[in-house]
C-alpha cells in the first residue's frame, strides 16, 4: 500500500512585527509585513514585505488550512514592520495599511483590495498625521481609530499621543479628541467592546510601562476618554506590565496574551508576570484562565493573535523566555479554544493537509434540529483519513463555521426559535490522533526550515530601527 501525503508549497518564515487581519466574509486571515532577522541588511532596500493569508474556509477543499503567498503573485508592499492593518472601505472589502517602519514610501497609506488582490496608494483628503510605528487600531463602521505610537530608535525615541481617525469610506483623515487620553502610549492593545475601545498595557516612555490596573476607554459615539481602574480576582496572582502583547474579545472578556517587559537593568526582554490573562469587561476584574491545568503556555511578544469565532490563533513573534544566545524566533502556530479554556495545542508551521478527494460532511439546517454527535467509529474514520495535526484544526474550524452559519440562518428565518448545537469534544479526537501518529511510521513529513541566524541582544532591542539602516552597524536598545 502506497502512502500519499498532501502538503503545501508555501510556508511562511518566522516573523516579528507583522499585522494580522481576519476577513470574515472570506474566512481568511491576512498576514502583512514583519521582518525576519535572516534578511541581509544590505538588501533591505530591495526587499518586499511578506504578504500572505491562511484559509479558514472548510468549503475550500483545495486551499483549506493552507498558507497562500500573495507576494509571489505580484503584491509588492515595501518592507515594513510594526505598522497597523485594518478592514475598511464602502463594502468592507479592503485592508488599509498605515504607518510602521519602512525603507520606501514611509508616509504613504496603502489599500489592499481583497477581491482583486490589488495594492494601491489612495488619495486621502485632510491633514495627514505623522507616520509612526508600534501603535494599534480598531475598525468601526468604516473608520479606523489609531492612537499613539512612536518614531525613532535607540536613545532618540519620540512617543506620541496623537489620535487619528481614517475614514475609509470617504477617504479623509480626521482627528479624535485627546482630552483625558493617555499622555503617550505605544505597543499597547486596542480592543473594541460594543462602541468603546479598551486600551491595555504598553509603554509611555522608554522604560515606563502602563500598569495593568490602568484601563483607558474611548467612547466612539461621544468622542470622550475615561480612565478606569481594574482589580484582581486573586491579589496573590497579578498580571505584570507588558508591551508587544496581543488581545482578543470573546464573551465579554478580553484575553491578553504575551508581551515583554524590560528596563535599563535587564539583559534582554523578559516575559511579563502571567503570560495569559483575562479581563472581565463587565466587572473590570483580572483573572488567570485555566489552560490544560497549567499556565505554562508559550511566552511570546510582537506576535499576532486572531479570533476566529471561538478560537484564538497565535502566530509568529519572539520567545521572551530565552536568552539572546539562543534562537528566539517562533515558527509555530498555537490554537486556544476559548469556549473550553482547558484546551490549547500546536499547529506546526509545516503542515500536512486533507487529500483533495476527502470530504467532511457538514451539518445541514435540518440536522440542526437535534444535537449532533460524532460516534467513536466516525471519529476514527476521520482521523484515519485526515493526515497531520491540521486534521484536528480542520474539524474544529468545520464545527465552528457550520455552527455559526446554521445559527445565523435559523435566527434569520425563525427569530423566535433558539437552536442549540452541542459542541464536539475534540480532546478525545486529538488523543486518538496522537496515538495513531506514533504508529504510522510510513507517513513522510517535511521538516520545519531551520533558522540560520540567532538574534543578538542588540537586534532584539532594535526591531523598530532595523529597516532604517543600510548596514547592521547602528544598533542600540529601544
Amino acid at each position: 500500500m502506497n502512502t500519499v501525503v498532501y502538503g503545501q508549497n508555501y510556508i511562511p518564515e518566522p516573523l516579528i512585527g507583522n499585522a494580522a487581519v481576519f476577513v470574515e466574509s472570506e474566512l481568511k486571515i491576512y498576514y502583512i509585513g514583519g521582518i525576519n532577522f535572516n534578511y541581509d541588511s544590505n538588501d533591505l532596500e530591495f526587499l518586499k514585505s511578506d504578504f500572505f493569508y491562511f484559509n479558514c474556509d472548510p468549503h475550500s477543499k483545495e486551499t483549506f488550512a493552507k498558507w497562500t503567498d500573495l507576494k509571489s503573485q505580484g503584491v509588492n508592499f515595501p518592507l515594513s514592520v510594526f505598522h497597523i492593518a485594518d478592514i475598511g472601505g464602502v463594502n468592507q472589502d479592503s485592508i488599509f495599511i498605515v504607518g510602521g517602519v519602512r525603507v520606501k514610501n514611509p508616509n504613504d497609506t496603502y489599500r489592499f483590495n481583497i477581491k482583486t488582490n490589488e495594492l494601491s496608494i489612495p488619495v486621502i483628503q485632510g491633514k495627514a498625521p505623522p507616520m509612526r510605528a508600534r501603535m494599534n487600531s480598531v475598525s468601526y463602521k468604516g473608520k479606523i481609530y489609531i492612537f499613539g505610537g512612536l518614531t525613532g530608535f535607540g536613545s532618540n525615541i519620540t512617543f506620541y499621543n496623537n489620535f487619528d481617525i481614517l475614514d475609509t469610506v470617504n477617504l479623509i483623515w480626521q482627528i479624535g479628541s485627546t482630552v483625558n487620553s493617555p499622555v503617550t502610549r505605544s505597543e499597547y492593545t486596542a480592543t473594541l467592546v460594543d462602541e468603546v475601545i479598551y486600551y491595555i498595557g504598553g509603554r509611555t516612555q522608554q522604560y515606563i510601562f502602563s500598569p495593568m490596573t490602568e484601563i483607558f476607554q474611548y467612547d466612539i459615539v461621544r468622542d470622550t476618554w475615561s480612565l478606569k481602574t481594574a482589580t484582581f480576582a486573586n491579589t496573590n496572582i497579578t498580571p505584570g506590565p507588558r508591551a508587544g502583547h496581543s488581545a482578543v474579545l470573546y464573551d465579554t472578556k478580553i484575553f491578553v496574551y504575551g508581551g515583554a517587559y524590560f528596563n535599563n537593568d535587564t539583559l534582554y526582554k523578559l516575559p511579563p508576570n502571567e503570560t495569559f490573562v483575562m479581563l472581565d469587561t463587565t466587572t473590570l476584574v483580572w483573572a488567570i484562565p485555566s489552560i490544560n491545568d497549567t499556565t505554562d503556555v508559550p511566552k511570546l511578544a510582537y506576535h499576532t493573535a486572531t479570533l476566529l469565532y471561538d478560537i484564538m490563533i497565535v502566530a509568529f513573534g519572539n520567545h521572551t523566555d530565552l536568552p539572546d544566545s539562543e534562537d528566539k524566533s517562533n515558527n509555530l502556530t498555537y490554537i486556544f479554544d476559548l469556549s473550553n479554556r482547558s484546551h490549547w495545542f500546536v499547529l506546526p508551521t509545516t503542515i500536512i493537509t486533507t487529500p483533495p478527494n476527502t470530504t467532511v460532511k457538514l451539518p445541514t439546517t435540518a440536522d440542526a434540529k437535534t444535537p449532533q454527535y460524532l460516534s467513536s467509529s466516525n471519529k476514527m474514520v476521520i482521523v484515519g483519513v485526515i493526515v497531520g495535526l491540521v486534521a484536528v484544526i480542520g474539524m474544529i474550524l468545520v464545527i465552528l463555521a457550520s455552527r455559526r452559519r446554521i445559527k445565523a440562518e435559523r435566527e434569520f428565518n425563525h427569530p423566535d426559535c433558539q437552536v442549540q448545537i452541542s459542541s464536539i469534544d475534540c480532546s478525545s479526537v486529538r488523543q486518538q490522533h496522537a496515538s495513531q501518529q506514533l504508529q504510522q511510521q510510513n507517513i513522510s513529513r517535511t521538516s520545519t526550515p531551520p533558522i540560520q541566524q540567532h538574534l543578538t541582544q542588540s537586534q532584539e532591542h532594535s526591531e523598530s530601527s532595523v529597516l532604517l539602516q543600510e548596514s547592521s552597524s547602528q544598533h542600540s536598545s529601544n
